[in-house]
């Protein structure tokens, strides 16, 4: 969106094999700067780190990034700036696709659902754990979920409510929350900036004994059921009424959430259930999302694909409890997804 004369060029910094430390220095959501850049040369091979802003991107948005982006490190030049510049910001654009006659929505439930929390508070340094599933796995994953009717994102959410449910304790009922892409609703050649990515939310609830066989077909029928609608609108529609001027009513979600949490329950959540395919880039070895994570109790999961294979990533605060914690749930996370594919 800039004249290149006027951005300056990536540095290029020395860095040793450990390259995890600067990973998760922070963008502030609220400033000028939503993304950062950087390579890192190691003895191995290069480095190319991406910092986003939580709000910076939606899914589809940073996959279209990263692929420009890796291309432009091979082939320097070929990222061109927008023509007219940045585009103009409107984060209420969904009051026009929902037409004169719908109702105005009267609440505001967009929050997450709470876990009793496993992790505790901490302050210390913010990082990550990550696992990995293999290729063959998440072949004969995808294949599974198929013969029932679903997707690799009903998977997903069906090995996250198990893990979070075997380590707090907790069967629900529960909204289960995920994010839904809604830049195919401005097929108008516009270009708007705007939150592209509604949360709508599904009701679960795990029965004593129950495991992935009897949780994943009701999961693949309730987002069936979602995907029939106008799925996401009515979510973003009423998250934009909630964006008043003054900011009472998300003010309002905040304290209640601040109040949740100092009852013991924990803001965890699945940041994007669907897949995120990184494209593949001649040399490349390896690529993966990451969440560094906010202050625990918050945090969330993130999946990515790259050659094949599907990385998860969990962000915690590096200290003891936290960190044991995080291994715990996504080693659950794995070992469910994992029975889908069978010895």
């Amino acid at each position: 969106m800039e004249d290149p004369g006027t951005a300056g060029p990536v540095p290029v910094e020395e860095c040793g094999e450990d390259y995890r430390p600067r990973v998760t220095g922070p963008v502030d959501p609220n400033g000028p700067v939503q993304v950062r850049v950087r390579i890192l040369k190691r003895p191995s091979g290069d480095v190319l780190i991406v910092n986003l802003a939580h709000a910076a991107a939606d899914a589809s948005g940073l996959q279209a990034f990263m692929g420009q982006l890796l291309t432009e490190y091979e082939t320097p030049g070929t990222i061109r700036p927008a023509a007219g510049g940045i585009p103009e910001r409107d984060t209420l654009w969904t009051k026009n696709l929902l037409g004169t006659t719908a109702p105005a929505p009267t609440g505001m439930e967009v929050i997450d659902p709470m876990w009793p929390d496993p992790f505790g508070r901490s302050d210390a340094p913010s990082t990550f754990h990550r696992e990995c599933i293999n290729a063959r796995e998440l072949a004969a994953i995808n294949t599974r979920t198929k013969k029932l009717g679903g997707t690799i994102n009903d998977a997903i959410l069906a090995a996250y409510f198990l893990a979070m449910s075997d380590c707090t304790g907790c069967n629900g009922p529960l909204p289960l929350f995920f994010p839904v892409n809604l830049r195919r609703h401005l097929a108008d050649g516009s270009r708007v900036m705007s939150n592209q990515a509604a949360n709508v939310s599904i009701p679960v609830e795990r029965k004593p004994g129950e495991g992935m066989a009897e949780l994943l077909p009701r999961i693949v029928r309730e987002t069936r059921r979602l995907k029939e609608g106008h799925i996401g609108v009515p979510e973003q529609a009423r998250m934009d009424a909630a964006s008043d001027p003054e900011g009472r009513a998300v003010q309002e979600m905040v304290e209640r959430m601040a109040a949740l949490e100092a009852k013991g329950f924990a803001d965890i959540f699945i940041t994007n259930p669907g897949v995120l395919e990184l494209p593949e880039v001649p040399g490349l070895s390896d690529a993966y999302v990451c969440y560094p994570g906010s202050r625990m109790p918050t945090t969330c999961f993130v999946t990515s694909t790259f050659l094949g294979h599907m990385t998860v990533t969990m962000g915690y605060q590096d200290s003891e409890r936290p960190r044991e914690g995080t291994k715990k749930v996504l080693g659950l996370f794995c070992e469910y997804l994992r029975g889908l594919a069978g010895p």
